[in-house]
C-alpha cells in the first residue's frame, strides 16, 4: 500500500513539471504561483501600430548651374519640404519556412504569410515579442532581433506559461523578420520657397517669391515682389541668386548660381 502511495505522489509531481518556472499547476488553487511563476504580458493595444509616424520628403524643381528658361508666369525655382503621416501595423515573416521540433508536434512556419505580434514580456532580462496563438494555443516568442525562443507558450489568467519541452530550429538560421504595412496619410506643407518670373514692366525684370515657414507648428506664407532693371545680369532674392543671361518679351533665360 505504501508503494502505491509512493508511486501516486511520482505521478502527481510529473504531471506537475508540464511548465517551466515553480511547476506552474493549473485550477483556482495556483493563483498564487500563477503571480509568482508565469510571465506578465504587456498586450499591445489595438490601435498601438496604427499609431502616427511624421516623415518628411523634400521636393525640388531647381539645378544650380543649368541654363533655364522661364516665359512670363513661369516657374523659375521651387522647393518643398513635406511631412507625411504614416500608419503602420506590425507584423513580422519567417525568413525561410521552418518549424520548432520537439518530440511533441512541431509548430511550423511558412514565409508565404504574415505573422501579427499581439505583445511583450520580459525573461531573464530580454524583452520577447509574443506572436499570435497558432490553432494549438501556441505562442512563440522572438527577441528583438527576430530571434526565437526555444520554447512554446500559452496563456492562462492572462499570463504567459512556458513549456517545459525544449525545441530545436529547423533549419538552422530560421527568424523572424519585420514586416510592416504602411498607410500613407495627408501630406502637409512644412517649408519651402516659389520663385517665379513675371515679366517686364517699365523695363525691369518682375519675380513673384512665395516663401513658407513653419511657426507654431502651423505653416506661415509670406509673398514678396522683386523688381531688378532688365540688363542686370545678376539678381538675388532672399539668398536665391540667379545669372541672366538674356531677357526679352518672350521670357528670361537663366542659371541659377546658389539657393
Amino acid at each position: 500500500m505504501k508503494k502505491i502511495f509512493i508511486g501516486l505522489a511520482l505521478l502527481a509531481v510529473c504531471s506537475c513539471s508540464s511548465y517551466l518556472k515553480g511547476n506552474y499547476t493549473l485550477g483556482r488553487r495556483n493563483t498564487f504561483n500563477d503571480f509568482f511563476y508565469t510571465y506578465n504580458i504587456r498586450y499591445y493595444a489595438v490601435d498601438e501600430f496604427a499609431s502616427v509616424n511624421k516623415e518628411t520628403e523634400t521636393i525640388s524643381d531647381y539645378e544650380i548651374g543649368i541654363v533655364r528658361h522661364a516665359v512670363p508666369g513661369g516657374m523659375v525655382a521651387s522647393s518643398k519640404i513635406l511631412q507625411k503621416e504614416v500608419y503602420s501595423d506590425e507584423f513580422v515573416r519567417p525568413n525561410m519556412k521552418g518549424a520548432l521540433v520537439s518530440y511533441t508536434v512541431p509548430v511550423e512556419f511558412s514565409d508565404e504569410r504574415v505573422y501579427r505580434t499581439i505583445g511583450e514580456t520580459v525573461i531573464d532580462g530580454i524583452t520577447y515579442r509574443l506572436i499570435e496563438p497558432n490553432r494549438f494555443d501556441d505562442i512563440v516568442l522572438i527577441d528583438g532581433k527576430g530571434n526565437i525562443y526555444p520554447r512554446i507558450g500559452r496563456i492562462f489568467n492572462d499570463r504567459l506559461a512556458l513549456l517545459a519541452t525544449s525545441f530545436v530550429l529547423e533549419p538552422d538560421g530560421l527568424k523572424f523578420e519585420n514586416d510592416m504595412e504602411h498607410k500613407i496619410g495627408e501630406e502637409n506643407l512644412i517649408s519651402g520657397f516659389e520663385v517665379r518670373y513675371a515679366g517686364i514692366k517699365d523695363y525691369r525684370m518682375v519675380f513673384d517669391f512665395t516663401s513658407t515657414r513653419p511657426e507654431d507648428g502651423m505653416p506661415v506664407e509670406e509673398h514678396k515682389t522683386f523688381t531688378f532693371p532688365m540688363y542686370d545680369k545678376k539678381v538675388s532674392m532672399d539668398g536665391i541668386t540667379l545669372e541672366i543671361l538674356d531677357v526679352n518679351d518672350g521670357g528670361i533665360e537663366y542659371r541659377i548660381l546658389n539657393v
